[in-house]
Parts: C-alpha cells; sequence; structure tokens
C-alpha cells in the first residue's frame, strides 16, 4: 500500500512540474524597463504637430503597465520583486540637457511590502507630471539630433542590470541622424546614411557584412535584454514616404543591437493609440 502511494505522488509531482509554463517560471524574475526618448527633429511642432501627444499617450501606458506589475504584488502582501522604470534622454549637442529637477523624476521602483505603497503611489504621479515638463523643455530649444548611438557607448551599463530581464522601449523616427554641421566632424559609422544609400541595391548586404552601418560600443551579451523600437516613422519626398527606408533602418538597428549582444529585437511604424498601447503591453507581459 505505501509503496502504491509512493508512485502516486511521484505522478502528481510530475504532472506539476510539466504543466509549469514559461510564463510562471518567470513570473518573480524582477524587470528593469529603460525607455529611450529621442528628442530630435522628430518631435518638431511644425513638421509633427501630432507626436508629443502620441509620446506622452505611449509614455503614460509604460508607466501604467508597470504600475500593474507592482500592484498585484502590493495587494499580496510580503516582499515585492525590484521591478524598476527609467526613462533616459539621450544627449543633443547644442542644446541644454532637461534640468535635474525634471530627470530625477523620471524613474521609479516598485515598493520592497505594502508598507511603501503610498509613497509609491506619490512618486508615480510625480513621474507623469514631469513627462509632460522634459517635452515642455524640448520644445524650448532646437534640435540638433539626440545622440543614441553615445548613449549607447557612455550610459547604457549604468542603467542596465544582470539581476533583472532588461526591457528597452525606443521611441524614435529610427534615423540616428544630427545637424550637417555635426555629422561633418563626427567619426564615420556613429550616424545613419540611409538617404544617401536609398538607391544603392547592396545596402542590406553591405550593413549586414559591416561593410557599412554603426560601429558596436560595447558587450551587452549577459544582460538578458530586449530590445522594442515605437514610432519610426519614414521620411517623405512630395509628401509621399521613402518606403525602402523601412527595411534600412530595420537593418541598422537590428545589426548594431546584435552586434553588442542585443538580439532580441523589435521594430514598428507609427501605430494608432490602440495599436501603440497593445504593442506596449505585449512586450512588457511577454517578459
Amino acid at each position: 500500500m505505501q509503496r502504491i502511494n509512493v508512485i502516486i505522488v511521484i505522478c502528481v509531482l510530475s504532472f506539476t512540474f510539466l504543466n509549469v509554463s514559461p510564463a510562471d517560471i518567470k513570473a518573480d524574475v524582477p524587470l528593469n524597463i529603460v525607455v529611450i526618448i529621442d528628442t530630435s527633429d522628430r518631435l518638431s511642432k511644425k513638421t509633427h504637430p501630432d507626436q508629443r501627444e502620441k509620446d506622452i499617450y505611449i509614455l503614460n501606458e509604460i508607466v501604467d503597465q508597470f504600475y500593474q506589475l507592482v500592484q498585484p504584488y502590493v495587494e499580496r502582501g510580503g516582499e515585492i520583486p525590484s521591478y524598476r522604470l527609467t526613462f533616459a534622454v539621450p544627449k543633443q549637442y547644442r542644446v541644454p540637457d532637461p534640468p535635474n529637477e525634471i530627470m530625477d523624476k523620471l524613474t521609479i521602483k516598485a515598493p520592497k511590502d505594502r508598507n511603501g505603497n503610498p509613497a509609491f503611489q506619490k512618486r508615480k504621479e510625480e513621474l507623469i507630471a514631469h513627462i509632460s515638463k522634459l517635452y515642455d523643455h524640448v520644445e524650448q530649444h532646437s534640435q540638433t539630433g539626440s545622440d543614441i548611438w553615445y548613449w549607447f557607448k557612455s550610459q547604457a551599463e549604468n542603467y542596465f542590470s544582470k539581476k533583472h530581464q532588461n526591457l528597452i522601449i525606443c521611441l524614435s523616427d529610427g534615423y540616428l541622424n544630427f545637424d550637417n554641421d555635426i555629422e561633418e566632424i563626427r567619426p564615420k559609422r556613429t550616424y545613419m546614411r540611409v538617404g544617401a544609400l536609398r538607391n544603392d541595391p547592396e545596402v542590406i548586404s553591405n550593413i549586414e557584412e559591416g561593410n557599412e552601418g554603426l560601429l558596436p560600443v560595447g558587450n551587452f551579451s549577459d544582460y538578458n535584454l530586449k530590445f522594442l523600437m515605437l514610432e519610426i516613422r519614414l521620411r517623405e519626398k512630395n509628401g509621399v514616404p521613402h518606403f525602402q527606408d523601412s527595411e534600412i533602418i530595420q537593418v541598422y538597428w537590428k545589426t548594431w543591437l546584435n552586434g553588442m549582444g542585443i538580439e532580441d529585437t523589435k521594430f514598428s511604424e507609427q501605430l494608432g493609440l490602440g495599436g501603440l498601447k497593445n504593442e506596449v503591453e505585449r512586450f512588457i507581459q511577454s517578459k
């Protein structure tokens, strides 16, 4: 009889383990969400008057998704995983950096337990308020180009954590460019040449084979990284988009990111608000 009971227990345990999904296994892995905001001329009120509001909608949605990750732990009680969310704003040359009183508010961490929830709620409201203040600052100055290349070179490692699942959400039109006089003095392969390569039949293979493209600036393969770019906006001529730019932009970014050990990448062009909400939710909830 005892032998039969032992067999039953083993079978039950085997069935239990076999039916644990990957999502269940990773459920308590803390997330570190890093949002890179491209504050270049994509935010020009003259050429893209809708982009500010779309960006703010996306950023608020990211904050809301972060809140939804944390809140069940607050309600349940006990220790809360060390979820965290940070907004990064790469440098623009000849443009004043956002003031510290704005940047210091653009990060939030989950409370250690439910006793920290009031402070967490206050921090969440401050973050949302300072998103608009950030865009107010950007609109008060000309845009010369957001240096995402240099951000990865000099700052990215400070934002990532080997103890977390790191998610990067980049809001960008996809073109890593600067004013002409800045590009003239920058090293080659620290900015994109999409326009110059647009009609080159070998452009894709040249980027993939390393004859063209951005220079990798680190190895982040130990950081468990996933990357999502939202709001790619193709440049136009006489109101007609350069559709060939889409593939060039994506191979530029994908080859560069892969070369730095970031292999899980996804790129999305302009979407409606409902599509953006779904894209953000899927990315964050997928872990």
